[in-house]
């Protein structure tokens, strides 16, 4: 073989090793490139995936979050979701009474369950009545501007007030007679009703208990929750062990006080 022919030889297997060379880096580059645009796409749908199902989440533990008759009982106070469309207002046995009396169930809810109760933007409210031989007739104002907003109807025992839907703000509660019975009602108005439940406190005896929530369930009411205290008022008739109950029902608000009155009536409260 010639020196000429051996160099073109040569010089053919280089450029057949570089062109081989070349070869796998592009195939490598490619499969690479799949490689990597596979865990991107993965990690997308992932990351999408996880953000709905916390979406998710959040929506359910909203929807199922229930009043704690616990804290309502040791603050007077209530806040309610975005799925209540209506609250009843209790007025409890002797609710009328000044403090100094020691007269009435409960120290941070003895006028109004709750004293203080913050609701959403359209939600209704309305008052029924607890308190037997006594009339009331409950006035809210605008605590801004102090102006009287609603004025119930009067409400007899076992009767209700009328029904109301309040613009969003502060409101301070009061009894026309009883001055001193006192309490407030906030509206959210950065929070929308969107729901159908009717919510409401009530006392009952604790020895009574497994009797009223067998009665609420028969009236279609459901017993959120529960909690169970000793009333250490004066009037004999009222103290002892009593619960607290916050019930709910899909109910609308009318159909719903047409629904306690029986059950009010059925207290030993007197």
């Amino acid at each position: 073989m010639k020196r000429q022919d051996i160099l073109v030889l040569f010089n053919n297997l280089f450029l057949d090793r570089q062109l081989a060379i070349y070869l796998s880096i592009v195939i490598i580059s490619a499969v690479a490139m799949i490689l990597f645009t596979s865990v991107i796409a993965n990690n997308l749908a992932y990351s999408q995936i996880a953000d709905k199902s916390n979406l998710l989440t959040g929506s359910i533990l909203t929807s199922v979050a229930s009043p704690d008759a616990k804290s309502v009982f040791n603050t007077g106070m209530l806040s309610l979701p975005s799925t209540v469309k209506g609250f009843i207002v209790y007025i409890p046995d002797e609710a009328h009474h000044p403090p100094t009396d020691n007269k009435t169930i409960s120290p941070n809810n003895a006028n109004y369950i709750p004293t203080n109760l913050a609701i959403p933007k359209g939600a209704s409210i309305a008052f029924v009545h607890g308190d037997p031989n006594h009339i009331h007739v409950e006035i809210l104002k605008n605590t801004k501007t102090g102006q009287v907003v609603w004025q119930t109807t009067p409400i007899t025992h076992p009767g209700a007030s009328d029904v109301k839907v309040l613009d969003p703000g502060s409101y301070s509660i009061s009894d026309k007679k009883y001055t001193n019975m006192k309490g407030t009602v906030t509206v959210d108005g950065n929070t929308l009703s969107n729901g159908d439940l009717t919510l409401g406190g009530f006392f009952v005896p604790t020895s009574s208990l497994s009797k009223y929530k067998t009665d609420f369930a028969s009236a279609d009411f459901q017993v959120l929750s529960t909690f169970d205290f000793l009333s250490k008022t004066v009037q004999k008739d009222i103290s002892g062990p009593t619960t607290l109950m916050i019930y709910s029902t899909h109910l609308p608000i009318q159909d719903a006080i047409a629904k306690l009155k029986s059950l009010i009536v059925s207290l030993p409260y007197r």
